[in-house]
Formats: C-alpha cells, sequence, structure tokens
C-alpha cells in the first residue's frame, strides 16, 4: 500500500530571475506552501519560512545533484525575462 503524505517541489520562479536578480535561486514548497528559498550555488538557505532539517538536507542533495541543470534553466528564465523587458 502506497500513501502519499504530502507533495514537495523545486521551482525556479520568473520572479527570481528578473533583471536585478543575479543569484539563482530555487524555491521549496511542501504541498503547494512555499517553506524555503536556496541559492543554487551553494545550497544555502536563503530565506526559512518553515523548513525543516530534513527538508534542507534533502533539497541541498537535489541541488547537489542537478546544480548545472537548474543553472541552465535559470539562465535561460533570465535570458528571456530581460528580452522580454526590452523597450
Amino acid at each position: 500500500m502506497l500513501k502519499e503524505f504530502g507533495k514537495t517541489t523545486l521551482e525556479i520562479s520568473e520572479s527570481d530571475s528578473n533583471k536585478e536578480q543575479n543569484t539563482p535561486l530555487l524555491r521549496m514548497y511542501d504541498d503547494d506552501e512555499l517553506i524555503g528559498t536556496f541559492s543554487i550555488l551553494t545550497g544555502e538557505v536563503v530565506e526559512n519560512l518553515d523548513l525543516a532539517d530534513y527538508d534542507i538536507r534533502f533539497a541541498q542533495k537535489q541541488i547537489e545533484l542537478n546544480r548545472d541543470n537548474y543553472l541552465e534553466t535559470w539562465k535561460e528564465m533570465k535570458n528571456t525575462v530581460n528580452t522580454n523587458s526590452l523597450p
């Protein structure tokens, strides 16, 4: 029997990729509620809204495993946002 107790989501947001933002960030949601923000470059917690120790370890491990993909996605989003904001 398999039960799901919640859904954890890691997201790179367009608002975090705006032209003023130069720090690649990754947001962590639990059941659609934002619980923390992490630096993709370092894996450090930037904003802790309701992170448990295991949430931090999980996010840091995912960042470590997927850093190159996260950075590539962040750069693509940043370029798209910057291109769309040109006069």
